[in-house]
């Protein structure tokens, strides 16, 4: 299967509309306060984490940074049905930014991306840590295929999407799923900068997590 195209703001809208299936457990449910794996965290705090990332990267595509700003938003205490509905909010609102953004590039620390490059990220972190979520939850979420495929041709060039379906690439790449042919390397990293500023290497994280 090939990518007929790059990544969309249109398509950080349709990742987050796929994390609907979750609305189906109760803020009530005990469930929310599972560990939502490989991370530490609760399920409720991993959706929460998901609007934090979108909000912050609209910070950076608005002012157009060259640097990392300071965080826009970093938690809040609400139910777990709230902030599914932040997850939807936050990706239109980044989703508009991107249509602004043209041929413009903002500062993210994988590189200097463009909006097709932060559309990607934007759909990695609302559809991995969505699984994460989903499978704390005990929720089956299906990954929209079309979106997944832009995405790891676009911000994982290196991996050959003949291997599997998008879906399971995209969580393969990340460590959230195995296959024959994908390294799972814990220190992955985006190509966020356009794809022929590639150096054709897979690429490794030189930062810390969470720098966000």
């Amino acid at each position: 299967m090939t990518a007929s195209a790059e990544p969309t703001p249109d398509d950080v809208v349709s990742a987050a509309k796929a994390l609907h299936a979750l609305t189906a457990i109760p803020d009530h449910s005990p469930r929310w306060s599972n560990t939502a794996e490989p991370t530490q965290w609760t399920a409720t705090h991993t959706i929460e984490h998901i609007s934090d990332a979108l909000l912050f990267y609209s910070g950076q595509v608005a002012r157009r940074a060259d640097a990392k700003l300071p965080v826009l938003r970093d938690g809040r205490d609400a139910p777990a049905s709230e902030h599914l509905d932040n997850v939807l909010s936050s990706a239109h609102v980044l989703a508009a930014l991107l249509r602004d953004l043209a041929e413009e590039r903002a500062f993210h620390p994988s590189g200097s991306a463009d909006a097709p490059g932060w559309a990607g990220m934007a759909v990695t972190e609302i559809l991995v840590h969505g699984t994460d979520a989903a499978r704390a939850l005990g929720v089956g979420l299906i990954l929209p295929e079309n979106v997944c495929a832009r995405t790891v041709s676009r911000v994982f060039p290196w991996i050959d999407l003949a291997l599997a379906r998008p879906p399971e690439l995209l969580l393969a790449i990340t460590g959230r799923f195995s296959i024959d042919g994908v390294h799972s390397d814990p220190d992955w990293w985006w190509q966020s900068a356009p794809l022929v500023e590639w150096d054709g290497l897979p690429r490794r994280r030189d930062v810390k997590p969470g720098w966000t």
